[in-house]
C-alpha cells in the first residue's frame, strides 16, 4: 500500500488561490492591481504561484493581540 503524499500544486487558479489564502477573489484582484501579488497568464488562464501566495500571506500576517 502506498503512503499518502501531500500534494501542493505549483500554480493555482484564482478561486483556488482565494481559498488557500483565505481571501476573496476580489481582494486578490485588488492586491494584483496594487502590485502586491503577481499573476501569470498561461494561454487564456490566470494562475498564481503557490510561492507567491505564501509570500503575500507572510507580508499580511500579524501576530494576534494578547
Amino acid at each position: 500500500m502506498e503512503a499518502m503524499v501531500d500534494f501542493r500544486p505549483r500554480l493555482m487558479t484564482v478561486p483556488q488561490a482565494a481559498k488557500y489564502a483565505a481571501e476573496s477573489r476580489a481582494t486578490l484582484y485588488k492586491e494584483w492591481k496594487k502590485g502586491n501579488i503577481e499573476f501569470l497568464k498561461m494561454g487564456g488562464s490566470t494562475r498564481i504561484e503557490t510561492s507567491e501566495l505564501d509570500r503575500y500571506i507572510d507580508t499580511k500576517a500579524k501576530p494576534a493581540a494578547q
